[in-house]
């Protein structure tokens, strides 16, 4: 009787446990590994979990976790979650993953090629088409599936299903994928690249805190000492920072060396214009992420190239917030520095969870009733439905640039007006370009400096803008609101005394009170200017007209601000510095100054191309 006694006792213990996993997880964790935890709760939940090792078509195994619903025994459809950060760091008996499961569906967590306990060499992402397929094959032939797969994620675990998607498996039944524009390789001319290049100026700061944490290509990887991310992202070259910090072996190297037209870059996967599609999808993202610029660009190559059912509508949903992150502002009321209001609140989660219950359970009364582009309009705290990206109906309109005075600082003479300039002889600002002493980075998609004070999203950018080496070109407070809805792009005339420079354009909202917050942003680097095929050094003092890619927007400007463009040669660390020298700058270690000259005359009118939209 005494066993009887001891069993009864084990089981109740059991069934405690498991009660205090489900309503304390977080501080159960630190006592119990995920392989005692996660049992546990599936028996109170109602799901099994398995740990196969699944094998690709080279022989390498790739680790995944299976969370298999018991408690029913229909074929399920699978929620597949491919990433490189470890299968505990997607904990699907939590939120969104939790709700997956309760919602009748098996969820599989796969660790990546050469990563944690996964096989194999990792390279983002050499194999992840090949490597999604042989996993949905797999899946598919298990007794438990009904053989329809949908993949979910945000950022690497949104990238990689694109570049599943263009091999149009037919058990790859739905997407959702938020923040996947690193996925972008040459999709529209971006030459994006893992989202780490701009304008063909590598994203330094997060293409540094990427790979020094993230990038090992074997798997368990060696852990890394601590050390300051802000005074390393300092060093030079650019190169070897990530090599003085981890030891083991990184694409990082590779990355930043690789010139952007070499044909190898196709080998890691990256998106081109050639890629078709045949998976329904719905893709989220944030105006301040790093890569949204790219998103949008896979989401018209998406519908362009499609080859599956004519019917079939993409949704794109694009929401205020930073990188991953869209329900911050409903918690917050606030992106960055600029407040939001009780609009920001949709029902994106749900939305996921009916897409996947009608594309993979065949639950067409669970369709969500979605346009093909929904978007968040900053500063006015509307959401807008569209059919098209840009929305119909936009207008682009120049605001030129000039100045009274020199447009050093915001305490100069710069002006932004839509009247051209008349002045037939040459006009000019000129910025003082020191890459020993760059302009820091202050919002925008900034990421992974090693400082808490930078803060991504629109931030107040009055420390920027009290600089000599930035110009600052204001216009008069507007009489009435103005919104924009679309890419903006500036048409700049310059000169440098360098061979190569970068130049930096920012879109500012000023207020009333002196507040200047960012709208948007973007880079080039000079030696791009003719097509990142096509890299050509500057002639100095040579006049040139250029075009910087500044993203795209949703965003209205109250009466009584005023619109401001701020131009510089540095944003750091969240881009590379260009030391001027015309060499490769990733393996160098000196800089020259540059003077560059930013022309606003007859001949040499730069402006802003504003999409202007009254909705």
């Amino acid at each position: 009787m005494k066993w009887l006694l001891f069993a009864g006792l084990f089981v109740a213990l059991l069934a405690t446990l498991a009660l205090l996993a489900w309503v304390g997880r977080q501080h159960i964790r630190s006592v119990l590994p995920d392989d005692i935890l996660e049992p546990m709760i599936g028996t109170l939940v109602g799901f099994r979990v398995e740990r196969p090792m699944i094998p690709m078509r080279d022989g390498v195994r790739l680790a995944t976790t299976l969370y298999v619903p018991t408690r029913t025994t229909a074929p399920l459809a699978t929620i597949l979650v491919r990433t490189p950060y470890g299968r505990s760091s997607f904990r699907a008996i939590e939120g969104v993953g939790l709700a997956f499961v309760r919602g009748g569906f098996a969820v599989a967590v796969q660790d990546m090629r050469g990563r944690h306990a996964s096989e194999g060499v990792f390279a983002p992402y050499r194999h992840d088409t090949s490597d999604g397929v042989d996993t949905i094959e797999w899946i598919s032939r298990q007794a438990w599936s009904n053989g329809r797969v949908g993949t979910f994620g945000c950022s690497a675990l949104g990238e990689s299903q694109l570049i599943l998607a263009r091999a149009r498996h037919p058990g790859h039944a739905a997407i959702v994928a938020e923040a996947p524009g690193g996925a972008a390789g040459t999709v529209g001319g971006r030459y994006g690249y893992f989202g780490v290049f701009e304008g063909g100026v590598f994203n330094l700061a997060s293409g540094f805190g990427w790979f020094v944490d993230h990038g090992s290509k074997l798997p368990g990887q060696q852990a890394i000492q601590p050390f300051d991310s802000a005074k390393a992202l300092r060093g030079l070259p650019s190169r070897d920072l990530v090599a003085r910090h981890r030891a083991d072996p990184t694409d990082y190297e590779d990355f930043i060396s690789r010139p952007l037209d070499d044909p190898g870059w196709r080998d890691f996967g990256y998106l081109t214009d050639q890629d078709r599609f045949a998976t329904p999808a719905m893709i989220i993202d944030t105006w301040h992420d790093q890569s949204v610029a790219g998103t949008l660009a896979i989401a018209e190559l998406m519908r362009r190239n499609w080859d599956g059912a004519p019917d079939t509508r993409h949704h794109v949903i694009i929401a205020p917030g930073n990188h991953c992150d869209w329900w911050s502002p409903t918690q917050t009321g606030r992106v960055g520095d600029l407040p939001v209001g009780p609009a920001t609140a949709q029902p994106i989660q749900e939305w996921m969870i009916d897409w996947f219950a009608h594309r993979l359970q065949g639950r067409y009364d669970r369709r969500p009733q979605l346009p093909p582009y929904r978007f968040y309009v900053l500063g006015e705290d509307v959401w807008k439905d569209s059919d098209t990206w840009p929305p119909a109906g936009v207008q682009y309109r120049r605001w030129h640039l000039g100045s009274t005075t020199p447009a050093n600082s915001a305490k100069g003479g710069g002006t932004l007006t839509r009247e051209a300039p008349k002045t037939a002889s040459p006009h000019f600002d000129q910025i003082r370009h020191d890459p020993m002493n760059p302009v820091p980075s202050r919002g925008g998609p900034v990421c992974c400096t090693g400082n808490p004070d930078d803060r991504a999203g629109p931030i107040d950018q009055r420390e920027i803008e009290a600089r000599d080496d930035v110009l600052v070109y204001t216009s008069d407070p507007l009489s009435e609101p103005l919104r924009i809805a679309g890419p903006i792009t500036a048409e700049i005339h310059l000169s440098s005394s360098a061979r190569d420079t970068d130049l930096v354009v920012k879109l500012v909202d000023v207020w009333p009170d002196g507040l200047a917050l960012n709208v948007q942003e973007g880079a080039l680097r000079l030696r791009y200017r003719n097509g990142f095929e096509k890299p050509e050094l500057m002639v100095p003092g040579k006049v040139y007209r250029v075009h910087v890619d500044m993203r795209a927007i949703a965003y209205q400007f109250a009466a009584g601000h005023r619109m401001r463009i701020q131009i510089a040669s540095s944003n750091f660390p969240r881009l590379e510095r260009n030391l001027g020298t015309g060499g490769r700058n990733y393996d160098e270690s000196e800089g020259t100054i540059a003077i560059n000259s930013i022309y606003s005359d007859k001949f040499h009118a730069s402006a802003i191309l504003l999409p202007e939209w009254g909705g």
